[in-house]
């Protein structure tokens, strides 16, 4: 686990410093303006769907794709591909819905910041939302190249698609504004198709395939998912309340701190679930409780580390890398400011997967949904508390803390009490 590990870790730590690079020029470029805030209250629910479809796709699809692969070799890739083209389909249609409803969405959202922040950020939205279908057919190829066992084709793709988005917003900021991000984002997850798509696909046949085992599956993950990826949510919807240019600052501390923490514990997620999967199916449950036990560990003292180095150095950071063009050393005092705030949710974002993958291994995914759903309960009203007594920026950090924080002890109480019965 921990040399396939490293070298998947590897390429998605260059797929980070590019995000990192495209952070920075976009902060220089933009600052803390008006148009940056539109641009990121734009894609909030779409980034949220996308990272939902990313994380439950994988995780619904490859328990039973490994199971027919297992049990019936010769028809696996039919069955891919008539899953591939029936859930393509179904999810064009969820992005045209999603794409007549945007001016909706954002007034529901952004209602109190006026109407014309409102109808800026539902145009934007409204071409964002191309995005939901190829995020479905690039995370279904990514999970065909993890049950073949080639772990790094996935990530490699990703890392060329962040290339060819700061690419993107690098040439074309000057002219195009923030329609530069809107481009280069729908744009990182297309070309991740071409990457990733496998040869023989030119030779599959399709059909449209039996999606309902594959849809129980993924309903409550997808739900449960969405639950815990509402942290976004919480964080912008709160921070549309504070001064302009706050979401900026939220956006970059908590993207420093959700991105490193995640990728550093990229490869044990990557190689978990394959393996448990496998281990499962031939019942060696006590291999598979020991894996288990070593990944909480390993990506336990990892993400420490991780949220350690970012405390001590990440001012110093800010300062010598943002700092330019539009953003002042003001804003990034400020930000630096918000540091403290976002050790515990760093915690969650870093280690989260690990600990819910053995319950999907499991099929507990209802399981997980019902407790994610209710995490975000329990997040949205301590949330809305600490909006009432201690104003916006404590709402955003209580509900967050909340939100990632019920999620991983009740998954780990759920996997302790599953683990005995397997035993």
């Amino acid at each position: 686990m921990f040399k396939k590990g490293v070298v998947v870790t590897l390429i998605f730590i260059i797929s980070t410093f590019l995000q990192l690079v495209s952070q920075i020029v976009v902060t220089r470029i933009f600052g803390a303006s008006l148009d940056l805030d539109v641009f990121l209250a734009s894609v909030a629910i779409p980034s949220i769907l996308v990272t939902v479809i990313y994380g439950t796709f994988n995780d619904a699809f490859l328990p039973l794709f490994g199971e027919k692969k297992s049990k019936d070799p010769e028809n696996a890739d039919q069955f891919f591909f008539s899953h591939l083209l029936t859930l393509l389909l179904g999810s064009l249609v969820l992005g045209m819905v999603l794409m007549a409803s945007s001016e909706y969405i954002a007034e529901l959202l952004y209602g109190s910041r006026g109407s014309v922040f409102v109808k800026d950020v539902g145009f934007q939205m409204r071409f964002l939302f191309m995005s939901i279908p190829l995020a479905v057919v690039s995370s279904l190829l990514g999970t065909y190249m993890y049950a073949a066992k080639k772990f790094s084709r996935f990530p490699i793709a990703q890392a060329i698609g962040s290339l060819l988005s700061l690419i993107i917003i690098f040439t074309l900021a000057e002219t195009l504004g923030a329609w530069a991000l809107v481009i280069g984002f729908v744009a990182n997850i297309g070309f991740q198709i071409i990457v990733v798509i496998p040869k023989n696909i030119f030779s599959a046949s399709f059909q449209f395939a039996n999606v309902l085992p594959f849809l129980y599956a993924m309903t409550p993950l997808i739900i449960g998912s969405f639950a815990l990826r509402s942290d976004t949510l919480i964080l912008r919807s709160y921070g549309s309340q504070l001064p302009e240019g706050s979401l900026v600052y939220l956006n970059l501390i908590s993207r420093i701190f959700s991105i490193a923490t995640g990728v550093i514990t990229i490869g044990i997620q990557v190689l978990l679930l394959p393996h448990l999967v496998e281990y499962l199916a031939e019942k060696k449950y006590k291999k598979a409780i020991e894996y288990v036990n070593k990944a909480k560990i390993l990506g336990l003292f990892v993400t420490i580390g991780v949220i350690i180095s970012i405390a001590l150095f990440a001012p110093f950071i800010i300062k010598l890398l943002f700092v330019g063009g539009e953003f002042t050393l003001s804003d990034a005092d400020k930000t630096s400011a918000m540091i403290p705030f976002f050790i515990l949710p760093a915690l969650a974002w870093g280690t989260n997967n690990i600990f819910f993958q053995p319950l999907i291994a499991l099929k507990k995914q209802v399981q997980l949904g019902i407790l994610n759903v209710s995490a975000l309960v329990l997040a949205l009203l301590t949330a809305w508390l600490g909006g009432k007594l201690l104003g916006a920026f404590p709402a955003i950090i209580i509900g967050i803390t909340t939100l990632l924080l019920t999620g991983i002890i009740g998954s780990e109480i759920l996997w302790q009490y599953y683990k005995k019965k397997l035993l």
